[in-house]
């Protein structure tokens, strides 16, 4: 399910793609030359959605020529673009409800996240989507270390954990408080 869209049919919002270029910094060019490859630039407005296996394109190119690393900083700025409801203002708060993120940002069928509160506290967040797992495990690490949803002094560990090759599930990360 990695890098390939369960709906051809599937969108996702241009403003979470214009993650991708927050990701290449340090080098624009590069990230535009990924992105625009795939996505002519006035199909990246704000308002727009497009479709979700030209993003799993550009991010499968990206992976290839660069690596996972920059998957992995993708991920890490989606919290910054992606559209959520503003009462969820703490990690806890947006980790459980990112399957309904999810699908605020999307249309279509595009898989799942299961996140649950083991009794240790730990949230563990279950990835069934096409998204590449450096990208989701950045997705969790930037919800986790994200300025805007951090308590004073309060910190998070991310542990990763890869799911079988070719099964919906991608990974597993275990999200807990220091």
């Amino acid at each position: 399910m990695e890098f390939r869209s369960p709906d051809p049919t599937a969108l996702v919002r241009a403003a979470n793609v214009k993650a991708t270029l927050d990701a290449f910094k340090s080098i624009p060019t590069l990230g535009k030359s990924f992105v625009h490859k795939h996505f002519k630039p006035d199909e990246l407005r704000e308002d727009n959605y497009v479709p979700v296996q030209r993003w799993l394109d550009a991010l499968a190119e990206i992976r290839d020529e660069v690596g996972e690393p920059t998957l992995r900083e993708v991920g890490r700025h989606i919290v910054e673009n992606a559209d959520f409801p503003p009462q969820l203002r703490t990690v806890k708060d947006v980790l459980l409800a990112l399957d309904a993120i999810y699908h605020l940002n999307h249309r279509g069928e595009v898989g799942h996240y299961l996140a649950r509160v083991e009794q240790d506290g730990a949230i563990v967040v279950r990835c069934e989507t096409p998204y590449p797992r450096s990208f989701e495990r950045g997705l969790v690490e930037g919800i986790s270390h994200n300025p805007r949803l951090l308590k004073p002094g309060e910190r998070f560990q991310v542990r990763y954990t890869d799911g079988p090759p070719g099964g919906r599930l991608t990974c597993t990360l275990h999200v807990k408080a220091l």
